[in-house]
C-alpha cells in the first residue's frame, strides 16, 4: 500500500512540474509579451524593465506612449516594431539558453552534495550569457537610435525614463 501512494504522490509531482515547466521562459511563450513579434506594443510599463519608447504590455497600439510627442512618422514606427521583432527573434536562443541555465542552477542549489566549485561555474556561464545579451541590447539600440531625427533624440531626453527597456527588453523573465 505504501509503494502505491508513493507512486501515485510521484505520478502527481511529474504531472505538477511538466504542466510548470511547459511552456519555458516566460511562461506563456512568445505571445505573452507586447512588442514582440505578432504584437503590437502599447503604453505602460515595460514587461521586461523600464518603460520604453515602445511601451508595455497591452495597453495600447503601435509605437507606445511617445510616438505622439516624438512626432514619429508611420514609417519611423514602422521601423521600430520591425527592429523590436528582428531583435526579439536574434535573441530567442540566447534567452532560452539563460533559461536552461537558471533552471540548472536552481538544481544544483537544491543538492546538498553540489560542490561550490560548481555552482561558480553555472553562475560564470550565466553571466556570459548575462554579457552577450546586454551586447545584443545595446547592438539593437544603436539601430534604434537610427530611426530618429537628432531633434527627436534631442526631445527624448526630456521625457520620463527616456530610451528605456520597454517591453520583453529587460533582465530577468518579466511577462515574457
Amino acid at each position: 500500500m505504501k509503494k502505491l501512494y508513493l507512486a501515485i504522490g510521484f505520478l502527481a509531482l511529474v504531472a505538477l512540474a511538466t504542466s510548470t515547466f511547459a511552456f519555458g521562459p516566460g511562461g506563456r511563450g512568445d505571445a505573452g509579451c507586447a512588442g514582440c513579434p505578432g504584437l503590437e506594443a502599447g503604453n505602460g510599463q515595460g514587461a521586461g524593465g523600464g518603460a520604453g519608447w515602445q511601451g508595455g504590455p497591452g495597453a495600447g497600439k503601435g509605437a507606445g506612449r511617445w510616438a505622439a510627442e516624438l512626432n514619429l512618422t508611420k514609417e519611423q514606427q514602422d521601423r521600430l516594431v520591425e527592429l523590436r521583432k528582428q531583435q526579439w527573434a536574434e535573441t530567442k536562443p540566447l534567452r532560452d539558453e539563460m533559461y536552461q541555465k537558471r533552471q540548472e542552477m536552481r538544481q544544483l542549489f537544491s543538492d546538498p552534495a553540489t560542490a561550490d566549485a560548481a555552482i561558480t561555474a553555472k553562475q560564470g556561464q550565466i553571466n556570459a550569457l548575462q554579457q552577450q545579451m546586454q551586447e545584443k541590447m545595446i547592438q539593437f539600440k544603436l539601430e534604434q537610435r537610427k530611426v530618429f531625427t537628432p531633434e527627436q533624440l534631442n526631445k527624448m531626453k526630456d521625457l520620463p525614463q527616456g530610451f528605456g527597456r520597454g517591453a520583453c527588453g529587460g533582465h530577468g523573465r518579466g511577462r515574457g
